[in-house]
Parts: structure tokens; sequence; C-alpha cells
């Protein structure tokens, strides 16, 4: 008998392979590959393939080991996202997973009383809808769409009750590593020893070990972050994506560039249960499918116990003379301080100032290899002063003198975390507090403070029990973090992502915005917001002013119906990256004039990517605009393109074109 069999780590779809064995489609096999041994999953049995010198199956390893299902979602994700089924089991079944693992019996944990909250109106429609597609073990997807505070995650832990109940099992994404403990917790309260949760921060043998519990049954509740989809679990009846919008469920780094949220709907279709998208910001893409009846929308319109969503004051920095902290927003801080309640303040933008300029001869202080402006970064614990790449990582000695013209003159413009967290002493300061005061009154949150496993959980976990008043941070404060003592949030500069040339900026903007503006007054007390922008004007802006989801919308929909931009059309990105950069315009060029010879394809490029150098790369890409419902096979022929000294990588449906 031959086997189709696709092995991990490979740039193939499959390789046959003969044997005496009574193989079966998903079993675990040892198979020879040049002189090693590796692992493969059976795709298909029985193959008519008449290939010489076809080798045979080492070994049989584990009968039934990835369900049919998801063999079947596999595929689907090789042939969208037009890959190897090689790469797809890379991401599917990380090397360390291959490996025998040992079972360990945890102690039951202690039962505690929770006081379980009673459902709003909108929740109990909410949860009625979605038992009622539990119980018709039917495929539907329902998006949850609900202002900030609007209780989503009891709406999860209801359902996942009902499930439960009846011996099934459910899976809970989440976008980030870091919001996998808050929602942990939440689960873990209700359901106790039955919830597990696994991601790449765990050491190798513990995520090897909680794989195969998971595959085994052990656990009722699975969450992780978006690699957490490909794990088979039994008896699954629901999936839930919490924060549906995040860009971070998008895989930027490896092939295939899947999106998480995708993957959890077509997973649902394969499996015949229900996926429900939860978000206060949803992606456009999923309000639309909404409004024409693909998914079902599920409103959650008030906060918890009727609570106001926060008052939002715009503040136009072209009025306030370069200041990073306008005076409203610096009376406002002192005030909540003097309250005794919390603050968060928002910028998307790490290190002390984002450039060294000299006045004189306007030198710009560049990375070497990447031609981007350094990053001044001030001394802390870590490390001493220095100034730093952000693309590629490169670091250099501050320096004062400029290279140029001598002079000892050079400016440091902008300001990033490092800066404002100066700034936030300085007004700590005058408020009388003492040195040690003002150390642990303020928290920062970004890339350079949470260098190390658990550091990011032990600041959220510092604030939470009111051990610090001010949280300064980036994106990273914007998640879905509930903490009741906040009263004031601060967006220092609103602009930042809404100027990359990208279509989905407007979206971003307003999404982190709302997202940010939500964490206040989740409590008792009333809630404030300050936006300081340049762009006061803008809609994206306007609209999270009033936290108005369906205008910005409506307003966003216009524009990309004009540009024929997703939902109306579809993008594939094609990006070459390569360190000659002739050879690569060269290359580009042929594919260029290939595929201008398939019909149905608007081709923009090939052209510079925003960032054309990092390190010693250089970037260009083409973008594809297509209809919808265009035949991907036609484009199957970029699975196999040769590529030498220069990569070629493939995005589906790229959340950037830039």
């Amino acid at each position: 008998m031959k086997a189709d069999i696709a092995i991990p780590r490979t740039k193939l779809d499959f390789l046959t392979y003969s044997t005496d064995e009574k193989l079966g489609v998903g079993d675990l096999v040892l198979v020879p590959l040049k002189n090693k041994l590796k692992y493969g999953i059976v795709f298909k049995i029985n193959s008519k393939k008449n290939i010489k010198g076809i080798r045979p199956v080492t070994k049989l390893v584990e009968k039934n080991f990835i369900p049919i299902n998801l063999l079947r979602l596999y595929r689907w994700i090789a042939n969208y996202y037009l890959c190897p089924l090689g790469d797809v089991l890379n991401l599917a079944l990380p090397s360390q997973i291959l490996k025998k693992y040992e079972l360990k019996e945890k102690p039951p944990a202690p039962r505690i009383h929770i006081k379980v909250p009673r459902p709003t109106y909108f929740q109990k429609n909410a949860i009625k809808r979605i038992i009622e597609a539990l119980e018709q073990k039917k495929f539907k997807t329902f998006l949850l769409y609900g202002v900030t505070g609007s209780g989503k995650t009891e709406v999860y832990l209801r359902c996942a009750e009902e499930v439960i109940k009846k011996g099934g099992r459910v899976l809970v994404l989440v976008p980030e590593i870091s919001m996998t403990p808050l929602l942990y917790q939440r689960f873990y309260e209700r359901f106790r020893e039955n919830v597990a949760t696994i991601h790449s921060g765990l050491k190798h043998k513990d995520r090897r070990n909680i794989w195969y519990e998971i595959k085994n049954g052990k656990y009722k509740v699975v969450i992780g972050p978006r690699s957490t989809i490909f794990i088979p679990i039994p008896g699954l009846q629901i999936i839930f994506v919490d924060e549906e919008h995040d860009c971070a469920y998008k895989e930027h780094c490896r092939n295939p560039h899947y999106n998480a949220r995708d993957l959890a709907v077509m997973r649902g279709m394969f499996e015949n249960i229900p996926v429900v998208l939860g978000s206060a910001t949803p992606q456009i893409e999923s309000y639309y499918n909404a409004g024409i009846g693909k998914y079902q929308l599920l409103t959650l319109k008030q906060r918890i116990n009727d609570r106001p969503l926060p008052s939002v004051e715009i503040i136009d920095l072209k009025n306030e003379a370069k200041k990073f902290i306008s005076p409203k927003l610096k009376l406002k801080i002192e005030e909540t301080i003097k309250r005794g309640e919390q603050i968060i303040l928002f910028l998307n933008r790490r290190g002390f100032a984002p450039a060294l300029i000299c006045p004189y001869c306007g030198f710009v202080v560049k990375c070497p290899y990447c031609k981007i402006p350094l990053v001044y970064h001030r001394q802390d614990k870590a490390e001493p002063a220095h100034l730093s790449c952000h693309l590629c990582g490169y670091k250099s000695p501050l320096i004062s003198i400029c290279p140029k013209c001598a002079k000892r003159t050079l400016l440091y413009r902008g300001a990033g975390t490092q800066r404002i967290e100066d700034m936030l002493k300085n007004i700590l300061s005058k408020m009388k507090f003492e040195p040690a005061e003002i150390s642990k009154t303020i928290l920062r949150l970004d890339r350079d403070s949470i260098r190390k496993p658990g550091q990011a959980k032990e600041i959220f976990k510092t604030f939470d029990a009111k051990k610090a008043q001010i949280l300064l941070g980036t994106q990273l404060v914007t998640k879905g973090f509930d903490f009741p003592e906040v009263t004031l949030v601060g967006i220092v500069n609103a602009d930042i992502i809404l100027n990359l040339p990208d279509f989905r900026s407007g979206e971003r903007t307003f999404q982190l915005l709302t997202q940010i503006a939500g964490r206040s007054g989740r409590g008792k007390k009333l809630g404030e917001v300050i936006i300081q922008t340049f762009r006061p004007e803008q809609y994206a802006i306007l609209f999270s002013q009033l936290q108005d989801y369906p205008k910005f919308y409506t307003q966003e929909m216009k524009l990309r119906q004009a540009l024929n931009f997703p939902p109306f059309s579809k993008l594939i990105l094609i990006r070459f990256r390569g360190k000659d950069e002739q050879m690569l315009w060269k290359e580009a060029n042929k594919l260029f004039n290939i595929l201008k010879q398939i019909k149905g394809l608007k081709i923009l490029g090939p052209n510079r990517s925003f960032y054309y150098k990092i390190k010693k790369d250089y970037r260009i890409f083409i973008l594809l605009k297509l209809k919808k419902k265009f035949p991907l096979k036609k484009l199957n022929f970029l699975k196999s393109y040769r590529t030498r000294g220069w990569t070629l990588e493939i995005d589906i449906d790229p959340l950037e074109v830039f």
C-alpha cells in the first residue's frame, strides 16, 4: 500500500511512501527523509502515484493522531494561503510537541464560592441565541458586539457552562499571551481544574505535556493565543474569539500568514459547531459580514450595572505650544492622584525620543542599515543610554557631537514612554511626593520594561492591587483589562498610527482609541478620557470621542467602496526580500510580467515597501486587488515559485499593505 504523508518543516505538500502497516488518515508515522527519520501525518492512503524509488514507512507512532476534521482545516489553510502543507504542519505541530511527554496528575483545586453576576437583558438575549445554536448542533458564526465594559466575558462563561454540563469542550482564543492570565483567572474561578492555558511562553516540557493532556481530553476549557487554533480537542462544541479585531491574530512572521480569527470560523464549519467573535470595535470585514447575514449580530448596548461610558474630551495639540502633556491633561492627572484614583496613559512609542537632530545643519542620526532615525533610550536598570533602531535592533552608544558639523547641539525630537515617564515624575515631585513614593506610583509597560517572562503579569498584578496609581504604556495597556479604580485615561498622541500609509490606519486608530478609552470608569466612579491630537477633525478620532462604532463604520465604508478596498475586494500582498537590490527589482518585474497575463487581477507595483530596507534586506512589494470570488487556483504556481538568493512572501488578506 502507498500513502501520501505530509512532513513538517518541508516546502512540500506530500511525499509518497510504501507500507505493510494498516495505516489510516491522521496517523502519526516516522519516515525516512534524506539521511534522517522525520515525523509525518498520513493525509491519504491507497495513493495511486507511480513513482520510482518509493521508500517504506519506518514506524507507525500513533493511530488517529490528528482528527479528520482538523486535517480538513490544515488542507484548507494550504489551499487558501497558497503554501505547502509542510509549512502548515510546522505551525500546527511545533518540533517540541512531537517528543515523548510525561503525564503528571495535579491535585484537584479547592472549591471556592464565586458570586455569579446576574446577566443583563442584552446578555440574556445573546446567551439564549448561542445556546439555541449549541442545541441544534449546527455551524453558525456570531458577532458579539458590545460597548467596552458590557460583559462579553460573562456571555462566554455562561455558554461555556452549558457546554460543560453536556460533556463538551470549549476553545477560547485571546490575541496576546499577556491577556491569557486575566481570562484564565475568570474561567478558573468558575470551572477550576477543568481549565488549561497553553502558549509559547511556557517551558518546552510544560507546553508539550499540556498539549497532550488537551488532546487526550483532560480539560474542558482551553485558553490560548492564535496557535491554539491548531490543537486537536476531542468533543469541541464551541469556539470563542475574544477581541476578534486584534491584529495579533495575524501571523506576520512565518508562512503561512494566517489569521486565527478566520481559521476559527473555518474550524467551526468543519466541526459543525458555533463560533463567537467578540469585540467592542469589530474589524470592518466582520461587521460587514454581519450586515449581509453571513454572521449573526448580537449586541450588548449597555455597560454592566448600567454604568455610563466615560466622558471624552479632545485636546488640539496645535494650540499647546509643542507640549507633550497639555495643561488640561496635567491638571486632570493631579486631580485624579489627589483623589487616590488610578490613571492609564497611552503612547504608542517607546524610548525617550524618536529622533536626534542637529538644529544647525539638519543632520539626523540614522540606522546605518535601515536608514531610519535612531531612537534615543535613556539609561535604566537594564542598560546604559543608547540609540536604537526599532526595525532591525541595531544599537549604538549615545553621541553628543554632530558628526556632520561637529557642534554640540544635538536635540531630542518627539517623545516616547521614557520621556513621558520623566514628565510624570516631575509632576509628582511638584506635588510634594517623596522620590521613593514617585518610583512606586508610576508603572511603565512597554517592550523595554518587560524583557523577562512574567514581568508584564507582575506589572498588571501590582496595578490591580492598587499599589501604583499611574500605568503608562504602549499598545499592551489598550487590551481588555478591567481595573475598577481607573477614572482617567489619557492618550498622549492619537496620530501615530493614523499617519501610517495604510488603508486600515483610520480603523486601527478608532479601535485603539475606543479600546483604551473603555478602560476608564469601569467601577462605580465616573470615568474621563483626554485625547491629545494634531488632527481633532479626523473622523476616526471624532467618532472614538462619541464611542460610536456604527457611525464610524458608515464613514469608513464610503472610503473603502470608493477605493475598492476590503470588504469590497480581496487583497494579496507579494513581498520580495533580499540583499541584492538590483536582482530583487529584476525578479519583482519578472513576476509582474507573469501576473499581468492572468485575467481578473488588478496589479499595483512593484513598489518600495514603506520600510524599504531592514538591516541588510531590501523589501519590494506587489499588491494584487481581485474580486472576492476570484479562483485562487490560478495563483497556485506561487507555492512552488523558484527563488535563489532572495525570499518570496505571499500574504493573503494582509492587515498592512506597506
